[in-house]
């Protein structure tokens, strides 16, 4: 599979293949799920992506392969086929852009270090960093991963900018916060 777009008769580009191996991807709706959608989207305009996600029906984005790894799995065997999809999906990679999640570094430190394919790596998921901080092996993992990557993304912007209605009587400061408190990172 040639992975080259022909813009002129004489003059070809190589696309840069990116792999995003992420715990978390639409429908569901927590962490950075909805960032790596459209983060995607906004790739493959110029760029060859494919997700490796932990997923049982994902939503399609055009131009942006996915691999679905059912997360119903036993523990082990789920690791294991994450495992092989992302192997698979980084042979030809130019790099692996991981978000956090035990699930997640394991499989992508074991990939990258054999196919030696360099690892971004970005803290999107809140819950399993403060999560991580709590459980030695998994703080262990993390440490690791952070040390193998070679940059770092740690403030990721929403999806897209969010608007509050506000109703009479309530004052901007008490909505805002209370909209604001509901949404945990």
């Amino acid at each position: 599979m040639a992975h080259t777009k022909s813009y002129h008769k004489h003059v070809r580009f190589v696309l840069m293949r990116i792999v995003i191996a992420t715990p978390l991807y639409p429908p569901e709706i927590a962490g950075p799920a909805p960032y790596i959608k459209e983060l995607a989207r906004r790739l493959s305009k110029d760029t060859e992506v494919t997700i490796v996600a932990y997923a049982r029906l994902p939503e399609q984005v055009p131009g942006v392969h996915i691999i679905a790894v059912d997360k119903r799995r036993p523990l082990p065997l789920r690791l294991f086929a994450y495992l092989r999809a992302l192997a698979r999906a980084a042979r030809d990679a130019d790099a692996i852009y991981a978000i956090n999640g035990a699930s997640v570094e394991l499989p992508v430190l074991i990939v990258s270090f054999f196919s030696r394919t360099p690892l971004f790596f970005g803290i999107g998921d809140r819950v399993a960093h403060e999560r991580a901080k709590k459980r030695l092996l998994f703080l262990f993992l993390e440490r690791i991963a952070f040390a193998r990557s070679r940059g770092m993304i740690s403030k990721f912007p929403w999806p897209r900018p969010k608007s509050f209605r506000l109703s009479r009587g309530h004052s901007k400061r008490k909505r805002s916060m209370k909209n604001h408190g509901a949404r945990t990172l």
